[in-house]
């Protein structure tokens, strides 16, 4: 499962953002069931987008019930210009197809 998060971050709480976006991402790659995670920043804009591998969404959906997760979602609610818009798309490993979901 690929889960994209695109953010959009208040310029004043960038680094306090940076700062929880790192403990974040330390926390979720620590997890059994999260095959990679990778940010991009746009430059010379505060937008990011994270990029999380999961093995399955079984998975993806028992890290959002957990407290470094939600401490995360919960810190956006300040820091972000707009609401977070994530998506996924599923693979299955023995095909090329891609579903979105």
């Amino acid at each position: 499962l690929l889960v994209q998060r695109q953010m959009s971050v208040v310029e004043e709480d960038l680094e306090e953002f940076h700062l929880a976006l790192k403990q974040y991402v330390e926390s979720a790659s620590s997890q059994s069931g999260c095959l990679y995670v990778s940010i991009q920043k746009f430059s010379n804009e505060s937008r990011f987008i994270v990029y999380e591998f999961w093995e399955n969404s079984s998975m993806w959906n028992s890290h959002l019930q957990m407290n470094y997760s939600k401490a995360f979602q919960r810190s956006n609610v300040d820091f972000l210009e707009t609401p977070e818009l994530t998506s996924t798309i599923l693979w299955l490993h023995n095909f090329t197809q891609l579903w979105i979901l």
